[in-house]
């Protein structure tokens, strides 16, 4: 978990060159000079004036400005990742608070398409590796085959980001993944093992907490309230709302009759009021997107897509 996180801080950093967290600066170019063969990458001197080249890669101004306009914009599936667009300054150029589940869905999913016809082909194809390297790592179901096949080509992967990236790129946190597939076969997947579930409960145990002179002695007293209040709900009434039988986030009441409709459109709603969204039409793009989804995602149709 933290290994994908410092690895995607490290690769996003660098190559959005974010000011005083990029691996790229000129401590990193006197080291090439010294231990690579990378003349373009060499600092220049000119007179009292010191310059830095562009890397390869490194995006350029306008290229990092359309990322974070198109991070400010993405929106997830509910319950997939947290809302990231709140993260991004586009004025900044940064991104602020990423939690390690940001990074995580950062690393599996988004990085191939951030960075596509951004970079150039041989770079972009090294962090789609290391991307899907995490992604495969990460499954819940892992092959013996597969996991060897993963062994062989992060070994590769990591010597084309070597190529790419300076040396002070590389510390001990971009080795650890040659690691985790001998830890995979060991240890099975990795949903049993990591940390996700824990640090959200501490979240919310932390939430409890109104006087810090006394975290610990407030954090049991929470905790033996709501496990009382939880065994005493069950033996309520049926009708009355408790925490085990209380209404779905997603429920917005009404009653839908199912006869005559798609087993999609089957879940209760309510419009939206005309004086907080004012209806418009859907781009062809997002009407194709409506309509896949609806034929991918509708029990009555899976036979024909069998």
């Amino acid at each position: 978990m933290h290994i994908e996180k410092n690895m995607f801080e490290n690769i996003f950093n660098t190559v959005m060159d974010v000011k005083g967290k990029t691996k790229d600066n000129i401590k990193a170019r006197l080291d090439i000079a010294l231990y690579c063969n990378r003349k373009n990458m060499e600092l220049v001197y000119d007179e009292s004036r010191v310059a830095k080249p562009r890397a390869s890669f490194v995006l350029e101004k306008n290229a990092q400005l359309l990322v974070y306009k198109w991070l400010k914009s993405l929106r997830f599936p509910d319950g997939h990742a947290s809302n990231i667009s709140r993260l991004v300054n586009i004025k900044d150029c940064r991104l602020y608070g990423m939690k390690s589940h940001d990074c995580h869905v950062f690393m599996q999913t988004l990085i191939p398409l951030a960075f596509r016809d951004l970079l150039p082909k041989g770079i972009w194809d090294a962090l789609t590796e290391i991307s899907h390297f995490f992604r495969d790592i990460c499954s819940s179901k892992l092959n013996v085959d597969h996991i060897e096949r993963l062994q062989t080509n992060i070994i590769e992967t990591l010597c084309k980001l070597e190529m790419i990236f300076p040396p002070s790129f590389f510390d001990s946190m971009e080795h650890l993944p040659i690691h985790l597939p001998f830890e995979a076969k060991a240890g099975g997947p990795v949903q049993y093992r990591w940390m996700y579930p824990f640090e959200r409960y501490l979240f919310n145990v932390k939430k409890k907490v109104k006087n810090k002179a006394h975290v610990e002695a407030l954090i049991c007293e929470a905790y033996i309230v709501e496990e009382i209040s939880t065994f005493i709900s069950y033996y309520f009434e049926p009708h009355l709302r408790t925490r085990i039988n209380r209404v779905p986030r997603h429920d917005d009441g009404g009653e839908v009759s199912s006869s005559g409709n798609l087993s999609i459109f089957s879940n209760t709603g309510q419009p939206t009021p005309k004086n907080v969204v004012r209806g418009r039409y859907l781009s062809e793009i997002e009407f194709k997107q409506a309509h896949n989804y609806v034929l991918f995602n509708c029990d009555e149709l899976r036979p024909f897509i069998q």
